[in-house]
């Protein structure tokens, strides 16, 4: 193991934890979570380092280089910070080590040769420091089949907040949960009903993020919270129509492909007319932006060739022009074409116009 290895959860595929370590491979630079660093940053700050609990990693920063720039500032010296990427290198390899013992599970990994890093501020023994994390990662190898890692989120539908409170008020009197008191339990419920991840339940309680999560373990026992992934990709988006557009100029390419994009399109740009109808077979659009003005072929000579193959000549063209001659537009006509946009064209005007033109074609 050299350079960035990178591990992927099978259980949670938007969490990923580094390890960065020497070229030898017994070295350890750094250890931490690829997602969820300021959730991660700011319940462990506190934890470990309580005298520095106002330093708060703002979102989407990334927390080592966020470190650097304190000693840059004067806020850290090298030593503090060494001192906080060790204990921040301890919890991220224990679920790390966590991932890495599930030989069952078909896990993701990646390996990189170089070291992204920069400065390296922590040369450690990678060997002593897995030594000193062995029973946090026995604990988490416990938690895994009902909790993933501390990432993962812990969802309360509405309907059951009576419910949780219920079950605090009849639960064994020595369990964790049973020992909450009444305002920290209700914040915990709001938490749960935010979708709080278990580093942010643990920054709450003030405890580590495996105690908070056996605390409300029973909670995910008795089905009332779901266990959910850190990030839920979003669905993919249903692709809209194909339009082909055929202009010479690269910036009008650009520009209707942007407009048409943000319509929620598929474009095909096409900046060679000799390459038209090939790509026309190919692509099968629902509709031609083409452009008349053009070296060599120009549109009109390519709206004929269209009308003349079998499997498109149904296809509705518009045509895309800087001329606005009446002749023009009557001679568009002649030759079947739908609508006779001029340049440069309005992007609301376009959208509506290859709107209108599918419509009448029968394409939604």
């Amino acid at each position: 193991m050299t350079g960035h290895v990178t591990l992927h959860d099978p259980a949670d595929t938007s969490v990923r934890w580094d390890v960065y370590v020497g070229p030898a491979g017994t070295r350890l630079h750094y250890a931490g979570s690829g997602v969820g660093r300021a959730e991660r940053f700011n319940c462990l700050m506190p934890l470990f380092f309580p005298k520095l609990s106002d330093l708060v990693l703002p979102a989407g920063q990334d927390e080592y280089e966020f470190l650097y720039q304190q000693t840059q500032s004067g806020r850290l010296n090298l030593a503090d910070v060494r001192q906080i990427l060790l204990r921040l290198t301890q919890e991220g390899l224990t679920h790390f080590l966590v991932l890495s013992q599930h030989k069952s599970q078909q896990i993701k990994r990646e390996e990189r040769p170089r070291i992204p890093l920069n400065p390296i501020l922590l040369a450690v023994n990678l060997a002593d420091v897995a030594k000193s994390v062995q029973n946090e990662v026995k604990t988490w190898v416990g938690l895994r089949y009902r909790v993933p890692s501390p990432l993962a989120r812990f969802h309360l539908p509405a309907n059951r907040a009576t419910q949780v409170y219920d079950f605090w008020s009849n639960c064994h009197r020595e369990t964790y949960l049973a020992k909450l008191p009444p305002p920290q339990l209700q914040r915990c419920v709001e938490l749960f009903l935010q979708d709080a991840c278990g580093y942010e339940l643990a920054q709450e309680l003030k405890v580590s993020p495996a105690v908070a999560v056996q605390c409300f373990l029973p909670l995910v026992q008795a089905g009332m919270l779901i266990v959910r992934p850190f990030q839920v990709p979003e669905p993919p988006k249903k692709q809209g129509p194909k339009v082909a557009c055929v202009d010479d100029s690269p910036a009008i390419l650009t520009s209707v492909t942007q407009i048409l994009h943000s319509g929620g399109y598929q474009v095909i740009p096409i900046g060679e007319p000799n390459q038209v109808i090939g790509i026309l077979e190919q692509e099968k659009p629902a509709l031609v932006l083409l452009d008349v003005l053009m070296p060599e072929l120009n549109g009109y000579d390519l709206c004929k060739l269209i009308r003349q193959h079998p499997e498109l000549r149904q296809i509705p063209i518009v045509f895309l022009t800087g001329k606005d001659g009446l002749v023009d537009k009557m001679r568009a006509r002649l030759l079947g074409v739908k609508e006779y946009l001029t340049k440069p064209v309005d992007a609301e005007q376009l959208r509506r116009c290859v709107q209108q033109v599918l419509s009448q074609s029968g394409v939604s």
